[in-house]
C-alpha cells in the first residue's frame, strides 16, 4: 500500500488535509513526501493512502511531481529558494584597542568600588543615628544633651564594669 508514487492525504501536522505523493520510502515507518505539502520526511501513520498512483521515479524532483499533479488537476506548493545573505566578517580588535578597553574596565571597577565603600560607610552612620530611643526619633529629646550624656557614660561604665566582674566571681 505504501509505495513510491502513491497519492495520500496528510492527516496530522501543519499540512493536514492536503494531498501529497510518496517520493521515497525511507524505512518501514517514514517516507519522503511532496506535492501540496512541503517536501519532507513524514511518518506513515500521518498519511491516509488513496487509490490513485502516479508514475514517478524514486527521489523525483519537485518539477516532475508538479507536472504529474497538473495532469491530475491538483495544485502544487510553490517553493522559492531563500536568497543567501552575505554575513559581515567580524573584525578583530587591534592590541591597542584591547588595551584601551581593559583600562576603561579598570576605571569603571574603581569607580564602583569607591561608591560601594562610601555607601557602606554612610549606611553604618545612618544605622548608628537610628539606633536611638523612641523619644529621640520623635524629636522629644534634645540631641545636644544626648551627645554630652553619651560622652560621660563610657567613663562611668569603665569604672562600674570591674566592680560588676568582681561581684560575678563571688
Amino acid at each position: 500500500m505504501i509505495e513510491v508514487g502513491r497519492i495520500c492525504v496528510k492527516t496530522a501536522g501543519r499540512d493536514a488535509g492536503l494531498k501529497c505523493v510518496i517520493v521515497d520510502v525511507l524505512n518501514d515507518k517514514f517516507v519522503l513526501i511532496d506535492g501540496e505539502t512541503r517536501r519532507r520526511k513524514c511518518n506513515v501513520f500521518h498519511l491516509e493512502p488513496l487509490k490513485e498512483v502516479v508514475k514517478i521515479k524514486k527521489n523525483a524532483s519537485h518539477d516532475d511531481i508538479k507536472k504529474e499533479f497538473e495532469k491530475l488537476g491538483l495544485k502544487v506548493r510553490e517553493t522559492k529558494p531563500k536568497p543567501k545573505k552575505e554575513r559581515q566578517a567580524k573584525k578583530r580588535k587591534t592590541p591597542e584597542q584591547l588595551s584601551v578597553q581593559k583600562e576603561e574596565k579598570k576605571k569603571l571597577r574603581d569607580i564602583f568600588k569607591l561608591k560601594s565603600k562610601d555607601a557602606v560607610k554612610d549606611k553604618v552612620k545612618e544605622m548608628e543615628n537610628k539606633s536611638g530611643s523612641l523619644e529621640e526619633k520623635a524629636g522629644l529629646v534634645d540631641k545636644s544633651k544626648e551627645i554630652k550624656a553619651d560622652k560621660k557614660e563610657p567613663q562611668e561604665e569603665k569604672a562600674s564594669k570591674p566592680a560588676k566582674k568582681s561581684d560575678k566571681k563571688k
